[in-house]
């Protein structure tokens, strides 16, 4: 469908138009009692969620680019069916192929004048096929009311079993970096990805941001949270069908050699991944499905 038909069809008076967004791209403008969003079909993306008298919870690059088949830096990226780069063929997509694909409209629902659920479904095609020849039909549900709740549902219609890591990969709108602390994971194992390393270590005490950090958090299934002065605000991250975790930030030398970035960026936000990653990956046998879920949401910090 075109824009025109997309509207026609799903529009919600009083919670969601669909009109030509960002870079012209297909987008799902929601605005309901409790908050506003903005979710591209390119991808299924998230760009913008913003409570009623607040500002936006999410971070999008000055830089990225709004074009087809083409990664948007920042929001709310999929990470599927592979986070990161393929474990066989690094020539394959880093991230999988879900964050670039064209994603179907499927339905526009509210739960009173406060709460839109928007639903979207991605199936395997010839094209998907080629990446991961494997069927499957992805569902994402992004309710978007006091809080944000992002449910990314992977089912497998085929007839043998597959595995996959994934990321509800968020990126976060800070007031800088000097200025967060990321709790949540004091005592937790996680894998330390900077520069390629690999490297095992244990977090100790609370998270702060003085350099690169791309650390794989595991046996976490807890909530986690950012808590930042200068904003005076608290984010909170709580989760569903996840055991792991990531923390990323660029910081200053990697900040100037990533695609659709500035070398400034790094100091205004943060991503806090709701994941299955490395051992947390999921095997999901035919006829069944797996839920991955995130629900972020702001309060005030005294």
């Amino acid at each position: 469908m075109n824009i025109n038909e997309l509207q026609k069809s799903f529009a919600l008076p009083g919670h969601a138009t669909i009109a030509a967004g960002r870079g012209g791209l297909p987008t799902i403008m929601v605005a309901n009692g409790a908050a506003s969003a903005e979710i591209t079909l390119l991808g299924g993306h998230i760009l913008s969620f913003t409570p009623t008298g607040q500002r936006d919870l999410l971070w999008v690059s000055p830089a990225s680019p709004f074009e087809p088949a083409t990664a948007i830096r920042g929001g709310v990226p999929l990470c599927w069916p592979w986070f990161g780069a393929h474990a066989t063929n690094p020539a394959l997509p880093l991230h999988g192929f879900a964050r670039t694909a064209d994603w179907s409209l499927k339905a526009i629902t509210a739960d009173g004048p406060n709460r839109t659920r928007v639903t979207l479904s991605l199936a395997d095609s010839s094209a998907s096929r080629v990446l991961w020849n494997q069927r499957f039909a992805l569902t994402l549900q992004a309710t978007i009311g006091a809080s944000l709740e992002i449910a990314l549902t992977t089912r497998n219609v085929g007839a043998e079993p597959f595995t996959i890591s994934q990321a509800i990969h968020t990126y976060f709108n800070i007031s800088h970096v000097g200025n967060v602390t990321i709790t949540g994971y004091d005592g937790v194992d996680y894998v330390d990805k900077v520069g390629g390393a690999n490297r095992p270590d244990r977090q100790v005490g609370d998270i702060t941001i003085n350099r690169e950090i791309d650390a794989v958090f595991q046996n976490c299934p807890g909530a986690s949270a950012i808590l930042d002065t200068g904003f005076k605000r608290r984010l909170t991250i709580a989760k569903q069908g996840s055991n792991s975790a990531v923390v990323w930030n660029p910081w200053i030398e990697k900040a100037k050699k990533l695609s659709g970035y500035t070398p400034e960026s790094y100091q205004t936000m943060v991503c806090v991944e709701t994941c299955n990653a490395l051992a947390d990956a999921r095997t999901i046998l035919p006829g069944a499905e797996h839920c991955l879920k995130a629900i972020i949401a702001a309060s005030r910090l005294d």
